[in-house]
């Protein structure tokens, strides 16, 4: 088969993540995949996985809104799907897929959109949030397959009335942890003691992230050290901040970065299935989780994770693994078995091609 992806931008993150893991395995297959992407914004660092990748920079493209840069670019995609002739397109995340559906209307090609999560909650007013939805659902009836992340995603999105369920594949991010450091040589390179009991922290710092419940988190446990990586535009607000036991190390790779913790800790408003959590889990770390999106599928509550809602709970959730070390690595090792179970990347390769040819019969 002959794919186009495109996605709004290639930042550092999850998202990525998915894309390169995607677009590997299926060439790896022998399908010919062309990947369209734009540009990152001021605040941000664009993945690496676009030079590998080979991806093809799209002008007006990224994140940001401008009819008139907006048209453009539905044209200038437009124009590409015309001289490839693709067999399918999958589009990834709002802005992008709402631009590559419109320049497929009236061509022969499947049209496919991945929700990697979703704006219904967290990120606009009740009006925009109603005005998002409908334009959803006006791009869902020009599409032939939706791709969410998770069942309860999925399960938002068809009760927001986007699309009726038997539209949607869910299907689970491929993991791959290529290499993994001792916990020794992990802690050596944050220069962290031995003896430290270590939350780790990766994600962009931006405001559906809620790195503030992060700091007040922190600031509940001075005996804990919170181990934080990610960049973003609240960067400067965050690490500029008096709180001792926040150490802020910038972007890190997974396998440097979970070696070096004893929980995993997220505390986002909305999610999809963040794959930092999935790469924690896999590297034998448990999570203290908010319980959003689709997150309470990355472990079963109380076996290999915890969710919580209020701070509070979360804090009475660390302290508690905190003191009773068996407890905790029994939750590591639980977490690994069952994320190497549901987040293999031959098993996310493999639902992606079943979906694509599902469409030609």
């Amino acid at each position: 088969m002959k794919i186009i992806q495109v996605i709004a931008r290639l930042n550092q993150g999850g998202t990525s993540r998915w894309i390169e893991t995607l677009v590997t395995g299926l060439r790896d297959m022998n399908h010919e995949v062309i990947l369209l992407s734009g540009s990152v914004e001021s605040n941000e660092i664009e993945d690496q996985c676009f030079i590998n990748l080979k991806a093809t920079r799209v002008p007006g493209l990224g994140r940001s809104v401008s009819i008139i840069n907006d048209f453009k670019c539905i044209f200038q995609i437009r124009k590409i799907l015309k001289a490839e002739n693709p067999d399918i397109l999958n589009s990834h995340t709002a802005k992008a897929g709402a631009l590559a559906r419109l320049a497929a209307v009236g061509l022969h090609v499947k049209v496919v959109h991945t929700y990697h999560g979703h704006l219904l909650y967290g990120y606009f007013s009740t009006l925009k949030t109603k005005i998002f939805v409908l334009i959803e659902k006006m791009l869902a009836s020009q599409t032939e397959a939706l791709v969410s992340v998770g069942k309860q995603v999925c399960n938002e999105l068809v009760a927001s009335g986007i699309a009726k369920k038997d539209k949607f594949y869910v299907i689970a991010p491929g993991i791959v942890i290529t290499s993994k450091r001792s916990r020794s040589e992990a802690r050596n390179s944050y220069s962290l003691g031995a003896d430290a009991f270590v939350v780790g922290w990766l994600g962009r710092l931006v405001q559906i992230k809620r790195p503030d419940l992060l700091m007040n988190i922190a600031r509940a446990l001075p005996e804990v050290t919170f181990l934080v990586g990610g960049a973003g535009e609240l960067q400067h607000a965050v690490t500029t901040n008096k709180i001792s036991n926040l150490k802020f190390v910038g972007w890190a790779s997974p396998e440097d970065f979970w070696p070096a913790c004893d929980l995993a800790l997220l505390t986002s408003d909305n999610e999809g299935l963040p794959t930092a959590l999935i790469e924690a889990a896999m590297s034998e770390v448990s999570v203290v989780a908010r319980n959003v999106g689709s997150v309470s599928e990355i472990f079963e509550n109380g076996v290999g994770g915890f969710l919580y809602q209020e701070s509070l709970e979360a804090v009475n959730l660390i302290r508690s693994l905190m003191e009773d070390k068996s407890a905790l690595s029994r939750a590591a090792r639980e977490a690994k078995v069952f994320a190497d179970l549901r987040f293999s990347k031959e098993l996310f390769i493999q639902k992606h091609i079943n979906m694509y040819e599902s469409l030609f019969r």
